[in-house]
């Protein structure tokens, strides 16, 4: 089971999430997840060496594709794009289809880089022609048909990713900690037993 950590820190000094993004990378963080800020996954692309780094963006190209196109040459090809549109209309001018449009550019001017797709059950369509992983969260919901749809369309099941908000045991491939303060490598002591969910 692969870890990944959502950064959400904020009002935090350079230094500080510098050294927690390499702490985090120390020990065993595979994934970064940021929210939008192709900037700051620059910063990341510089400051580490071996997580992937994906930012979850609006679906605008033309805001898009520079900063990827950065992210992607400072990290050695460890850019992933992350598709969560914000609802779940499929409709010719939907969320959904605005980005798979997205997906569709960024796979022409970059090639095949990797994409989370994250989102409730409507999103299944993008998950099933795009994603090589798809984020979800820890809460049960009903089942849904992505395995069918990969089938169809000659395309393997994306990994499962999952954020960790409640004490609860899951199963996936990728477990998502959500990271709002800076880190030193002492408070990982134990962080195996924490990412298999069991002690907290």
């Amino acid at each position: 089971m692969r870890t990944a950590a959502w950064l959400r820190l904020a009002d935090v000094p350079a230094s500080a999430a510098r050294e927690t993004w390499r702490v985090l990378e120390r020990h065993g963080c595979a994934t970064f997840y940021v929210d939008g800020d192709l900037t700051l996954c620059a910063a990341l692309a510089v400051e580490t060496t071996s997580a992937e780094i994906c930012c979850f963006v609006a679906p605008r190209p033309a805001e898009v594709l520079p900063g990827a196109r950065t992210v992607q040459y400072l990290s050695d090809g460890r850019f992933v794009l992350g598709l969560r549109p914000a609802d779940d209309d499929d409709g010719p001018f939907g969320s959904i289809t605005a980005h798979a449009r997205l997906a569709e550019e960024v796979l022409g001017a970059l090639g095949p880089v990797p994409i989370t797709v994250a989102g409730s059950r409507g999103t299944v369509r993008l998950a099933a022609e795009f994603a090589t992983c798809r984020q979800t969260m820890d809460v049960p919901g009903e089942p849904d048909d992505l395995a069918a749809r990969c089938a169809a369309l000659g395309r393997p099941v994306p990994t499962s990713s999952v954020v960790v908000t409640q004490r609860r045991e899951f199963v996936a491939d990728e477990v998502v900690f959500p990271v709002d303060r800076p880190l030193t490598d002492a408070e990982f002591a134990g962080f195996g037993a924490l990412v298999r969910g069991r002690n907290w």
